[in-house]
């Protein structure tokens, strides 16, 4: 394939945005693809490099009052949109790749839709990440305008999006983007690995390390303030690696600790070698797309201690709570150091899992990810799983004036079902549920006992077809199952959005309709892989059956249903595919006791 890469800031080595897509194109390059980068630079230099096999577009810097400096400040720039040079890049390729929302990715999808070339657009800048550093960060609403704003003037034109996170894709669904929402992670480097010949520091210190860059939104402030509380605080050696607008008030702060912190700049050989010999990793951002630091960190074998910001992701990463703090608590970050120093031998095990772990972020593995979606680009629409405000507003008033009740009144009155435990759903937010498949009604009883949750029903996609029932099915929460294997991966990230939203997750884990049978059947993985993976809890239930009793046995002649909730079942935040065994073992044990009780 020939793959046009564009990208504003390409060679500015302190931003992970370039990292990416630099460690992104040169893979391609390896993989055998042929890789055309637009990008800021002497456009006197463009052509092929000699090192790295990229076919390099170079354009000039557009200057721009107040945006340019505060760019400039966070060690980025915006590139001047030369259509010519656009155009020489991107004719005869196979896809693009567009990775900012600026005026040079504008006109390069600008030019590839008039030479008909498919377009896939990256979200790599949080918006919270600009009114942080406009000092706006208090205001809510300054970061939901932002979202707005990039998705009318940008990527409401793209019909597909790369996310680095699951959290940023949820957050671009509560905003109204309604592209395909590919989640794909930056990717490790392959030299971010443990090394057993390194040694660690033998000074007598205990040395903790943060990567990033100094702006106000990455907190270090909060790990030096956790340092001066710490019962260890004469042990502990900060490294603080990078560079930015507030090292300055970073050294300040730092000279209160009785040991220095260091402040340093390191390119990747070197970081690679500070990570090795550190004994533990602290991410303190309250904002991260998804912590790049992080992956790279742990995958040296480091143990991270990560803020648990809800505008994080990268306490995704974290297979603990030891492995979590309080977003901007430094006395809670300072019991973790605490913990870890005074347990080595726990320290040393944990890395030897978060090692391993790192593993399934390899590089090699993102960029195989990335060309299924090129090839997709080309051949698809809009996304199924979305709707528009107006169809999710009337689905909203739709169920909860209209369908809600009337659901409850048949189900209750004239079918005469019973449901046991619903108190033990409150509360739960983002909750993925499972129940025996046996009835047509199955999935309007669990829709009612979960209202006035948003509930989402996994379902065919021939149900979805025509007025009714489709139209219907639609309204209440359906969402397609893809019939191609190839495209169960952005089913099930679409359903991990949905929890990361707080909406209601069902599944039939026996798969398909077997009317009125009594016995579990055996179950399928994916829900609980997907619970596993996502850190939600699963809420088992069962539907039994009955015989009818008083008026009920003058109304009907088939059994009475009866629909009973069992205790959500947590994750327990280690190995995923370990966790999602141990759930649905767990899950099927407690729907078996629930049906045991249907004579109660």
């Amino acid at each position: 394939m020939v793959i046009t890469l564009v990208s504003d800031t390409f060679i500015q080595r302190n931003n992970g945005t370039s990292i990416s897509a630099g460690r992104f194109a040169r893979q391609l390059v390896l993989r055998g693809h042929t890789v055309r980068v637009v990008t800021y630079g002497d456009p006197k230099e463009s052509g092929v490099d000699e090192h790295t096999g990229l076919h390099m577009y170079y354009v000039s810097e557009l200057w721009l009052p107040l945006v340019t400096r505060l760019a400039h400040r966070q060690n980025t720039l915006v590139a001047f949109p030369d259509r010519k040079v656009l155009l020489a890049a991107i004719s005869g390729a196979d896809a693009v790749h567009i990775y900012q929302a600026w005026p040079l990715g504008g006109a390069a999808r600008s030019v590839a839709r008039r030479l008909g070339v498919p377009c896939v657009a990256a979200f790599h800048i949080q918006p919270e990440n600009i009114t942080w550093n406009l000092s706006l960060g208090w205001c809510r609403p300054a970061a939901h305008f932002a979202y707005f704003l990039m998705k009318v003037l940008f990527y409401r034109r793209f019909n597909h999006i790369h996310c680095p996170s699951p959290m940023i894709a949820a957050q671009l669904r509560k905003h109204g983007y309604k592209a395909w929402l590919h989640v794909i992670s930056n990717g490790v480097h392959p030299d971010f690995c443990p090394d057993g010949r390194v040694e660690k520091f033998d000074d007598g210190k205990f040395h903790v390390v943060m990567v990033g860059r100094f702006s106000p939104e990455k907190r270090q402030d909060v790990l030096l303030r956790a340092v001066i509380r710490s019962r260890h605080a004469d042990k502990i050696q900060i490294h603080l690696a990078g560079c930015g607008p507030r090292e300055k008030r970073l050294r300040k702060l730092g000279d209160k600790l009785p040991n220095l912190p260091k402040f340093s700049y390191h390119d990747q050989s070197s970081l690679i070698h500070l990570l090795r010999r550190c004994h533990l990793y602290v991410h303190a951002s309250d904002i991260e797309i998804e912590g790049m630091g992080c992956t790279e960190a742990f995958s040296c074998g480091l143990v991270p201690v990560i803020s648990n910001s809800a505008l994080s992701a990268t306490g995704q990463f974290a297979l603990g709570k030891l492995n979590l703090f309080r977003s901007g608590d430094p006395d809670d970050l300072a019991q973790r150091l605490d913990y870890w120093i005074e347990h080595p031998q726990e320290l040393r095990d944990a890395g030897a899992a978060y090692a391993e772990r790192g593993r399934s972020y390899a590089l090699d593995k993102c960029v195989r990810e990335m060309e299924r979606v090129y090839a997709q680009a080309a051949s698809r629409g809009r996304c199924a799983y979305h709707h528009g405000s107006l169809f999710r507003l009337l689905s909203r008033l739709c169920i909860a004036f209209i369908a809600a009740p009337l659901l409850f009144l048949w189900t209750r009155l004239v079918l005469g079902v019973r449901m046991d435990g619903g108190k033990k759903l409150r509360g739960l937010k983002g909750a993925l549920t499972v129940c025996n498949h046996v009835h047509l009604l199955d999935s309007a009883l669990v829709g009612i006992a979960l209202f006035p949750r948003k509930t989402v029903f996994p379902t065919l996609a021939s149900n979805l077809g025509g007025l009714f029932p489709g139209a219907l099915v639609n309204l209440f929460g359906g969402a397609p199952i893809p019939e191609k294997p190839s495209d169960m991966k952005l089913f099930f990230d679409e359903m991990h959005m949905r929890l990361l939203m707080g909406d209601a997750v069902h599944f039939f884990p026996e798969g398909h309709l077997v009317p009125y049978n009594s016995s579990l059947r055996n179950f399928k993985s994916g829900a609980f892989h997907l619970a596993a993976k996502a850190r939600v809890p699963i809420v088992p239930l069962t539907i039994s059956f009955v015989p009818a009793k008083g008026v009920y046995r003058l109304l009907r002649r088939k059994p009475v249903m009866r629909l009973r909730i069992g205790d959500p079942i947590y994750p327990a935040l280690n190995n995923s595919k370990q966790d999602a065994r141990r759930l649905m073992a767990i899950a099927r044990e407690k729907m078996e006791t629930l049906l045991t009780r249907k004579s109660a």
